[in-house]
Parts: C-alpha cells; sequence; structure tokens
C-alpha cells in the first residue's frame, strides 16, 4: 500500500500534532466548516466535518487514517449519505490484516483533494497548528 501523497501527509501531521489518545479537536479558522479531529488509538484518526440536520450532529465526511512508519493511510470513508467503505481492515493493535486495492485508490484521490481543501480553508498549514 502506497501512503498519501506528502502534502496530504503534512495536513495530516498538523491536524494531529500534539492529541493524546482519546484527545480531540476543532479547528475552526472561520469561513468554512470546521474540521474535527479525534485520536482513536495510538496509530488511528478521525478526520471529519459536522453539520446539523433535525437537531442532530451528522458527519460528513469522516475519514479514519491510519499513521504508519512509511506515510498516512486512508482506512476508512463514511458520507451523510450511508456511504461506506473500507479500504483497509486493522487489527487490534492498528497492523493492516486486509486491504481493498479497487477502494484504497478511491479514498486516496478523495483524502488528496478533502485535506488540500481543509488546508486551504483553514489557512494553510500555519494556521492550522496555531489554531489549536
Amino acid at each position: 500500500m502506497k501512503p498519501l501523497i506528502k502534502a496530504s501527509g503534512d495536513v495530516l501531521d498538523a491536524l494531529t500534532a500534539g492529541l493524546d489518545v482519546g484527545g480531540a479537536r476543532k479547528i475552526d479558522n472561520g469561513g468554512y466548516m470546521a474540521v474535527h479531529v479525534d485520536r482513536l488509538s495510538l496509530a488511528t484518526f478521525s478526520v471529519a466535518h459536522y453539520f446539523q440536520q433535525n437537531g442532530d450532529q451528522v458527519c460528513d465526511p469522516d475519514g479514519v487514517f491510519l499513521r504508519t512508519a512509511a506515510g498516512w493511510l486512508p482506512v476508512t470513508l463514511q458520507l451523510s449519505t450511508g456511504h461506506y467503505t473500507v479500504a483497509v481492515e486493522l487489527d487490534g493493535d492498528d497492523k493492516p490484516t486486509a486491504w481493498r486495492p479497487r477502494q484504497y485508490r478511491e479514498l486516496q484521490a478523495f483524502a488528496a483533494m478533502w485535506l488540500r481543501n481543509i488546508r486551504e480553508q483553514q489557512g494553510g498549514i500555519a494556521r492550522i497548528l496555531t489554531s489549536k
């Protein structure tokens, strides 16, 4: 599995910097939807946007990413339409046990676009790092 491109990894590094397991942060540098980041385990992180519908908070999208020595891997993606994609299956120790090449390529392409948008909408890496 090839990790995400460096630019996407840089955004994920900025979004997740300093988060402890179970920790979360909201980054909102104005004008666009806030970015919510949760550290799920030692190596997995959730990145999501939320909107309100009928009084409920709905994630759209919500992506899970795995940090490895080689770089960031997209694991899952959930959309508010009910679309849920699993590209990489993990065991209890965050080790990949299976992967789906077609879904993985789809998530790589989506993550590159989405993380580029997050960087631009939140004012760049420096603003993301200073907004914590």
